[in-house]
């Protein structure tokens, strides 16, 4: 999936258009961001999907440092 497509999909409704979890590993490892995602925390994972796919809501989830 593209970043523009999944854009779109993503913005499409507030459940983020039915995108999983595993979705979002998918996708980083598609994309170049991640090469082992599912050792990774998914806040982590998901953050940086959305940042690559310039969401409206991205920063919404940032992870949270601890």
């Amino acid at each position: 999936m593209s970043k523009e497509e999944f854009k779109i999909k993503w913005e499409s409704n507030d459940n983020g258009g039915g995108i999983t979890n595993d979705d979002m590993a998918d996708l980083a490892i598609e994309w170049g961001l991640n090469s082992r995602p599912r050792t990774c925390r998914i806040e982590q994972v998901i953050y940086s999907v959305l940042k690559h796919a310039e969401t409206v809501d991205a920063e919404e989830f940032r992870p949270k440092l601890n």
